[in-house]
């Protein structure tokens, strides 16, 4: 419960960049653009990077409420906030990083409270690896992980 309220400004924020962001440009896949986004250059439409984020991208969703767009979405708004508080992380590791959270099937899992903590944990100073490790322990603590 706590967790929900703590979150809960992030999570709106997410909310918004997800209504501001849902007019993409036309023509290029959704993985296409996190690759293009994650590197800050373009890539070749077959590159490895391109399949990594279309099996990021569909995973999650398949874990996670979210559908791949939001996902997306809401990926690139946290490393943005992310890098505007001096934090910086690629794209590809923070979605991998949360593709690790849950090793079982769940029910109703929100990506979005998730990756809100997980932002939450690194402006706290945590690193990667510790912010997913303190996530696994508390989806542990409920039995998920």
């Amino acid at each position: 419960m706590k967790m929900k309220v703590r979150f809960g400004g992030l999570v709106a924020l997410m909310v918004c960049a997800l209504v501001a962001n849902s007019a993409h440009a036309a023509g290029e896949s959704l993985e296409y653009k996190l690759a293009t986004i994650n590197a800050m250059r373009g890539f070749a439409k077959d590159d490895i990077t391109v399949a990594r984020f279309r099996s990021l991208l569909r995973q999650l969703s398949q874990t996670f409420v979210e559908d791949q767009q939001q996902i997306a979405d809401m990926s690139v708004t946290v490393q943005q906030i992310m890098k505007e508080k001096g934090i910086s992380e690629s794209l590809l590791i923070i979605m991998e990083g949360m593709n690790q959270l849950v090793s079982s099937e769940v029910g109703n899992l929100k990506y979005a409270e998730y990756i809100s903590a997980y932002a939450t944990l690194r402006n706290k100073g945590d690193s990667h690896a510790q912010a997913i490790a303190g996530l696994q322990g508390i989806l542990r603590a409920f039995g998920v992980y």
